[in-house]
């Protein structure tokens, strides 16, 4: 197990601070250092010591060895032109990002210019809730990890992100940027904007008043994941906007055809189609 004089998590959300109680859990550092906006949130980790340590500006860092990014996607940029200004060649940089694409290879291109190292991560954990109040010290035991393009940065940088990650209960697998972000566009961004969607269609009238009534199980998930984040989301469907159009195109075909089943009170190709779909989830 690799020990740290000092991590760094910038954006000290639920995310974060889960991270950060994950850390302190299981003693992998001396010092617990964050970085945000919100001066409420790292008040509220210190006063419950999910933290040890504040950063008020991130263009003079105290040398961590290890910066882990929790922020929205389009806040990326800003901080590593600022992180890179004092950051040390032997600190590894890391982020928690679920989708990569073009924000993902300008980072990557900026810390190779700069002869610095950074290595892209995405623990497949998550919550519709928000803010560092929420955090869980357990959310990253037994859930998968993707390491990013494991060859665009040395294999010390590699491992010493593979062990951070397992040394919280994680499970790491290696994936490259491209594949992953197809996976993600068909399965948790589609799920999200679906959830959102739905929301959206749902007549006023429901919202307002009847809605209560309404939660069951069923409801319940569906609108579960439209209480995520807007800010985090809307960055994620954009960074990965060409899967996530191609993967809307696809139901959109589909949404036609069983409407057309449906108008036509066609019982035979309703009932194949439905059977068809639970086959395939069994």
């Amino acid at each position: 197990m690799i020990k740290f004089n000092n991590i760094l998590i910038i954006g000290l959300g639920m995310m974060g601070g889960s991270l950060c109680k994950s850390i302190k859990k299981n003693k992998l550092s001396k010092k617990i250092s964050a970085f945000d906006k919100d001066q409420d949130a790292l008040s509220y980790a210190l006063k419950n010591k999910i933290i040890n340590y504040t950063v008020a500006d991130l263009g003079k860092l105290e040398h961590p060895d290890l910066i882990i990014i929790c922020t929205p996607l389009s806040s990326y940029l800003s901080i590593v032109k600022k992180i890179l200004l004092t950051v040390k060649k032997n600190t590894l940089v890391t982020d928690i990002g679920s989708s990569k694409g073009g924000v993902h290879r300008t980072i990557t291109k900026l810390f190779h210019d700069s002869n610095k190292s950074f290595l892209s991560s995405h623990p497949m954990v998550g919550s519709e809730k928000s803010g560092v109040k929420f955090n869980r010290q357990d959310m990253y035991k037994n859930k998968v990890v993707f390491i990013l393009d494991k060859d665009s940065a040395s294999r010390r940088s590699y491992l010493k992100l593979k062990n951070f990650w397992e040394s919280i209960g994680s499970i790491t697998h290696d994936i490259d940027s491209k594949t992953h972000d197809l996976l993600m566009s068909e399965t948790s961004h589609i799920a999200h904007l679906m959830s959102y969607i739905f929301v959206k269609s749902l007549p006023q009238s429901i919202l307002d008043e009847n809605l209560p009534l309404l939660l069951g199980g069923g409801i319940k998930e569906h609108i579960r994941l439209s209480k995520s984040n807007p800010q985090m989301w809307t960055d994620i469907f954009l960074n990965n906007k060409s899967n996530i159009t191609k993967t809307l195109t696809r139901i959109q075909k589909n949404t036609a055809i069983i409407k057309s089943m449906i108008q036509s009170s066609n019982k035979t190709e309703i009932k194949s189609l439905l059977k068809n779909t639970y086959n395939k989830t069994k």
